[in-house]
Parts: structure tokens; C-alpha cells; sequence
């Protein structure tokens, strides 16, 4: 056999053995007649622990157990951290993420996502009783970030002369808002209001600028080469903006339904890649 059939040989059966290898995750979640789910529970209204039934709840948590009766199974909800989460699903603990995983190339190196299921402004955050008005204002400001965040290196070149001050939870960098220590914060929409709403008695009632810093799309996401899990994902996502059931689902938690009265600007299942490019 010559060198060049003998190469379109073995790429043929390349692909075939890909195939079977990344068809067999959708069959062995069938199989085990469950999908496991890893899930935040300290975001509300996204995913929280249900101080009444001790359970999971929220918008990711809803969307997760719709999705897996979708493919004829149930959601087994794991929690997992910001920290954690690409580890537990790389490594096998969990088959799937709703957790608020925002879309990159870098982690698309790692993982394959689903089309959006929501997607959030990210805007500065200062005191409703600061003198701040518009972002460029916060010029020559500190401004308190988690360590590590993306949003570092976005509001350095939004605000180059703003001085970036890093901590190590957002709950630090929320008390030294409220101390003065810091200008202000980055939130996305639903983060803000329920930080502040959490925040108890007795805070500083705070007030989001305008102009957003980005808007972050996020969606399922799955082990690297899981191409069946992911269009069932998408199929999922598109019956739900088709339906209206997304849009219902929305408002229960972030929508007009809430205590966020958020308005939906995204599409259910649109891939997040195009956030970047168009």
C-alpha cells in the first residue's frame, strides 16, 4: 500500500475512533440515566443554597435540570468554586457546567462550550453618595478587584490613569467600597444587587455607571471533544428561545418576575464566540 493510502487510511480511522470516543459521553450519560451538573451555590439569583430546603436553586440550577430532561435523564447537582470548576470537569467529576463559566480561547482550548444562556453587562460600581458620574470621572481612582480577574487588565485600558487595587474576594473588595478605601467595583448586573441586597442593614446603597466595561456571554460547558453532548445542549437552548420558555425562565430570576427587573438582551443558545468577533 502506498505512503499516501496508507495516511488517508489511518485519518479515516482517526475520525471514526474520535467519533465513537466523543459520541460515547451523550451514551454513557443515558446509560447512567443521570447528568452531573457542577453548579455554584454562593451567586444568587444564579445558583445559591435554598436556606429553606437546604437544596441548590437558581437560574443555572433550573436551566441544568431542564437540559437534562431534555435528553431523558436527571440532574445530580455538584457543587464545585470559581477556583475548581475547569479541574472538575477536565478530570471527569462532573459532566457538565452551569456555572456561570464565561466563554474564552483560552478555556475553549480546554473545553467545549454551548451557545449562551445568558449574558451580562459588566459595569463600574460606585456609591449612589459618590460625586462619580460617568466612568471616565473614575480617571486617576482606585478601583478594588478580585485578584486574578479578567476585569484587570479591562478597566487598566478603559482607565489607564485609574490605580487598580487587588483583593482576594469580592467581598473584600465590596467593604473597601463601602469604607472609601476604593472609588469603585466591577459587577455584573445581577452580582451588584445581590451583594448589595445581601449585605444586610445599614450599607451604602450603591449605583452602577452607564457605559458597561464589557458584556460576558456564558453557556454549558463540556469535556473537550464532547460534540454530541453539545449540539443536544444547543438543540436544548434553541427549543427554549423558540418556546418562550427561556424568556419565562429568565424572568423568574433576573427578569421582571424578580426583585432584578432585568431586561433579557441575548439570544438562548447564540455561540458565545461571536461576542468577540462581530
Amino acid at each position: 500500500m502506498s505512503f499516501k493510502k496508507l495516511l488517508a487510511v489511518s485519518v479515516i480511522g482517526l475520525a471514526a475512533l474520535t467519533h465513537s470516543v466523543s459520541a460515547s459521553q451523550l451514551d454513557d450519560v443515558k446509560k447512567a440515566g443521570k447528568i452531573t451538573c457542577g453548579v455554584l451555590t454562593n451567586s444568587p439569583p444564579l445558583g445559591f443554597q435554598d436556606p429553606k430546603t437546604r437544596e441548590p436553586a437558581g437560574y443555572e440550577i433550573d436551566i441544568c435540570r431542564q437540559f437534562a430532561q431534555s435528553i431523558g435523564v436527571t440532574a445530580e447537582l455538584v457543587p464545585v468554586s470559581p477556583q475548581t470548576r475547569m479541574a472538575e470537569l477536565v478530570q471527569g467529576r462532573v459532566d457538565v457546567l452551569a456555572s456561570l463559566l464565561s466563554y474564552s480561547k483560552e478555556r475553549a482550548e480546554q473545553v467545549d462550550f454551548s451557545g449562551a444562556y445568558i449574558a451580562e453587562d459588566f459595569n463600574f460600581v460606585v456609591l449612589d453618595q459618590s460625586d462619580i458620574k460617568k466612568v471616565d470621572d473614575l480617571s486617576g481612582q482606585r478601583i478594588g478587584l478580585v485578584k486574578g480577574s479578567v476585569l484587570i487588565p479591562l478597566t487598566e485600558k478603559r482607565l489607564p490613569d485609574a490605580r487598580v487595587l487587588s483583593f482576594e474576594t469580592s467581598a473584600a473588595s465590596f467593604l473597601a467600597l463601602q469604607q472609601g478605601k476604593v472609588k469603585a467595583t466591577v459587577y455584573r448586573y445581577s452580582e451588584g444587587k445581590a451583594v448589595e441586597r445581601n449585605a444586610g442593614d445599614g450599607i451604602k446603597a450603591l449605583r452602577f455607571l452607564d457605559e458597561p466595561l464589557l458584556s460576558m456571554p456564558s453557556g454549558f460547558a463540556f469535556r473537550k471533544g464532547s460534540p454530541e453532548l453539545v449540539k443536544a445542549a444547543n438543540d436544548f437552548l434553541a427549543q427554549l428561545e423558540t418556546s418562550g420558555e427561556g424568556q419565562k425562565l429568565y424572568d423568574k430570576w433576573l427578569g421582571k418576575d424578580s426583585d432584578l427587573k432585568s431586561t433579557r438582551k441575548f439570544q438562548f443558545g447564540k455561540p458565545q464566540e461571536t461576542w468577540f468577533t462581530n
